[in-house]
């Protein structure tokens, strides 16, 4: 059973990558929040797994708060149809770069959100909250009057029917309070960090550093200010983990009780989320977009090297100077030009064609999303919405073969490739579930139809007979192993050109594969090439 276990934050967070188990479901939830209205479309899952986002997203986290977590998700994950908020904010991003301690102090305040509960606020701004009838409301706000009034005509008269009905209501307000507890449950957690939010927000939005980008919060600080006098119950209620707390918490309850004061400001408190959820992202946004900031400054300095994306001249799509993979150890860095055509790999297995695509992927990914690749250099021509087909598999749930599965991807991607905005289709091994002789002619049929004027191709093939059906569209790139004294090695060089040389077989040969088996392998070969 894998338990999830939160890293402990510390306010003196220098940015180094965490230690923690990450929670996904809980971390995406603002992601599945927004309905990403100006975005030009978000990674689909399966681009995700082909991607590697959550790794990528893992090493790329250096948020302090929860909240910060959540929105750096969401924007790694949307590609944005124009400038996002990290390359707007490059200016504000240097000066917490070169200004040290500011970005501590940032850091500092925002590890009031560091705690695990903090990730509850997110769902606070969805609109599933309990409808409360106008009846209800008054007839609590009744019943919470009603000890009040007995307990002054009881002291005026010393009435024992006075006396009774004291009582008699009390006991009613009991039930009541008891019985709303578990709708105070679903907000016990998140509505006490939702009143650090908004204080944070407030201390943020005052500071010159941050004030540029606030703009609408103090309006929305101030429409949710009868919501953060209507939820006191619940931020006491939360903090109770002592002896002390717990003996004052009783006393409270009574209180509570005699008044009514818990389900009457759970009424007020629900009816004003329902009308405050745009307030509430709109502060969410802002702590979110401060953390991100602070995280992409703490990544940059971790990285050996990396650049900003550039705008490319007339004509090419695509041009990136020594670019690597930033969680692959001592990854090989390659250079590509992309222009008027789409790219074809070959090469064997290991010799790093799936590594580069991904790569390519990674790097048009973060360049779009956190203003910068790894790379010396990266001119893009933004924006390119991305899907990947690089790690399918059958699916025995579904009763899908492999071929099944691939045949519907690419059918998805068929029909995005017609949209008019660019596309990039990262595609491995295309229709490897079927026949050789179906399996050259469905791809060429496939690359050919994907390689439009507005789409980017790059895949990758074992078949060398693509290459020759595709040289009049695709410019052809190839990886390939070198055999010496029977020891296999690789260099991970992109190299120009379509593949030729043949050393499956010899492969074989060295793995010490019987000598027999070796020469029939060769035999079938020139029985092929003879036809």
């Amino acid at each position: 059973m894998n338990i999830w276990k939160p890293w402990k934050r510390t306010p003196e967070y220098k940015g180094e990558e965490k230690k923690e188990d990450y929670n996904f479901f809980e971390i995406s939830s603002f992601f599945r929040f927004d309905k990403h209205q100006r975005a030009l479309g978000v990674l689909s899952e399966q681009t995700c797994a082909d991607l590697g986002f959550e790794d990528l997203f893992m090493f790329s986290d250096r948020t302090v708060s929860r909240v910060g977590q959540q929105y750096l998700y969401n924007l790694m994950r949307t590609i944005p149809a124009g400038a996002n908020e990290v390359e707007q904010n490059e200016p504000l991003i240097n000066r917490l770069a070169t200004n040290p301690g500011l970005h501590a102090e940032a850091v500092k305040d925002l590890h009031v959100l560091s705690a695990p509960d903090a990730y509850s606020i997110a769902p606070l701004m969805e609109l599933g909250h309990p409808v409360v009838p106008v009846w209800k409301k008054i007839l609590f706000r009744i019943c919470g009057l009603l000890p009040t009034l007995f307990l002054l005509l009881f002291y005026l008269n010393q009435s024992g029917a006075c006396l009774l009905l004291l009582i008699a209501t009390i006991l009613m307000n009991g039930v009541i309070h008891y019985s709303n507890k578990p709708n105070n449950l679903n907000y016990i957690a998140s509505i006490p960090q939702l009143i650090r939010l908004l204080n944070l927000s407030d201390k943020q939005s005052k500071n010159p550093l941050f004030s540029e980008i606030a703009g609408g919060v103090p309006e929305a600080l101030s429409s949710l200010e009868t919501l953060r006098k209507a939820s006191g119950h619940l931020r006491m209620e939360s903090k109770m983990d002592s002896d002390l707390a717990v003996i004052l918490w009783a006393i409270m309850e009574c209180v509570k009780v005699f008044f009514l004061a818990e389900p009457i400001a759970y009424n007020k408190v629900v009816t004003l989320l329902k009308d405050k959820n745009r307030d509430i992202e709109t502060v969410f946004r802002f702590i979110g977009l401060v953390d991100t900031l602070s995280s992409v400054v703490f990544l940059r300095k971790s990285l050996s090297y990396y650049s900003l994306p550039e705008q490319p001249e007339a004509g090419l799509r695509v041009e990136a100077d020594e670019m690597y993979h930033p969680l692959l150890e001592n990854c090989v860095a390659n250079t590509i030009r992309i222009e008027g055509r789409s790219i074809l790999f070959t090469g064997s297995n290991m010799s790093g064609k799936t590594t580069f695509i991904r790569t390519l992927g990674v790097n048009i990914l973060a360049a779009q999303t956190l203003h910068m690749a790894f790379a010396r250099r990266m001119k893009l021509k933004m924006p390119v919405m991305i899907h990947a087909a690089l790690m399918l598999s059958d699916s025995l749930a579904d009763g899908k073969s492999f071929y099944l599965k691939e045949v519907e991807s690419i059918r998805d991607m068929l029909s995005c490739g017609q949209s008019e905005h660019t596309n990039l289709f990262l595609l491995d091994e295309i229709f490897k579930g079927t026949n050789t002789t179906e399996r050259i002619a469905a791809a060429k049929a496939v690359l050919s139809y994907l390689n439009t004027a507005c789409n980017i191709v790059v895949v990758s093939t074992h078949d060398t007979e693509l290459g020759g059906f595709l040289e009049n569209e695709y410019d052809l790139y190839h990886f390939c192993e070198k055999i010496t004294d029977d020891v296999l090695s690789f260099d991970y060089k992109l190299k120009s050109g379509n593949l030729y040389q043949r050393n499956a077989i010899r492969i074989l040969e060295i793995n010490d594969y019987p000598s027999s088996l070796i020469e029939d392998a060769y035999s079938v070969i020139r029985q092929i090439e003879g036809k």
